[in-house]
């Protein structure tokens, strides 16, 4: 269930309009007050918001012979040949980790490309499309259920990383484990701050386009832009998208 990365410069887009609701936090809530967010704790304490920025996650469908781009806001069930892209874009600086998994090709760190961009090419207001450029993840012939992990934190999750980079250099043998080291570690840091304030979501506007239908210049090209949402926590968000690959 391999991910097969191919450009999309001569696909043309055919887009639907829709609208998502922002979410509410189970924990905390949202509010504003002189344009500056905040959030409120279980014992309503302010908590400010650590950890902010743009997200976008998208997949293009070809159904009875149309196109379709449309923004992955929950589970789904994809086919064969559908193609995913995702964008980041960070309103302050935090650091955010995209994981892809399956049990074929356990774990792969799709953003940052690797650990070193921390350092070197990582800045905010700065949109960062997974993959680069124009091309778009595709969907191979190899059905199975793909899990996506979004994880955001102010600070760098070094035993995060570690659990990554042991997977990486793991042998054949120790994969399957290896990876279910790094799955468990992620549902433990999510486990570790559900008492903060629950992440808030809400719609923004990119270019004069709010979140939704875009009439692109190039009918040919078609920024998932479009679709981001503002992810504000005052702790670390963690986010598993679960698609089931027909």
């Amino acid at each position: 269930m391999r991910l097969e990365k191919i450009s999309i410069l001569s696909i043309g887009l055919a887009m639907l309009l829709f609208q998502v609701a922002p979410l509410s936090g189970r924990a905390g809530t949202l509010s504003s007050a002189a344009g500056v967010d905040s959030f409120n704790d279980a014992s309503g304490h302010d908590l400010s918001p650590e950890v902010d920025f743009l997200w976008a996650f998208a997949v293009t469908s070809v159904r009875d012979g149309k196109i379709d781009t449309q923004p992955i806001t929950r589970d789904m069930v994809l086919k064969s040949g559908d193609q995913i892209k995702m964008m980041v874009d960070l309103c302050k600086r935090c650091f955010v980790y995209v994981f892809h998994y399956n049990q074929r090709d356990g774990v792969k760190l799709l953003f940052p490309g690797e650990l070193q961009q921390f350092d070197m090419d990582y800045e905010p207001e700065r949109r960062y499309y997974i993959p680069p450029g124009e091309s778009w993840f595709r969907l191979d012939e190899n059905p199975g259920r793909e899990v996506f992990y979004l994880v955001a934190s102010a600070k760098r999750l070094d035993e995060l990383e570690k659990a990554y980079l042991r997977h990486e250099s793991a042998g054949a043998p120790l994969k399957a484990e290896t990876a279910k080291a790094l799955v468990d570690k992620i549902r433990e840091l999510r486990k570790e701050h559900r008492e903060l304030g629950s992440p808030a979501e809400r719609p923004v506007s990119i270019g004069g386009v709010l979140r939704g239908f875009e009439k692109g210049r190039d009918p040919n090209r078609f920024d998932i832009a479009a679709f981001a949402v503002e992810i504000m926590s005052p702790g670390l968000v963690a986010r598993t998208y679960t698609i089931e690959h027909k």
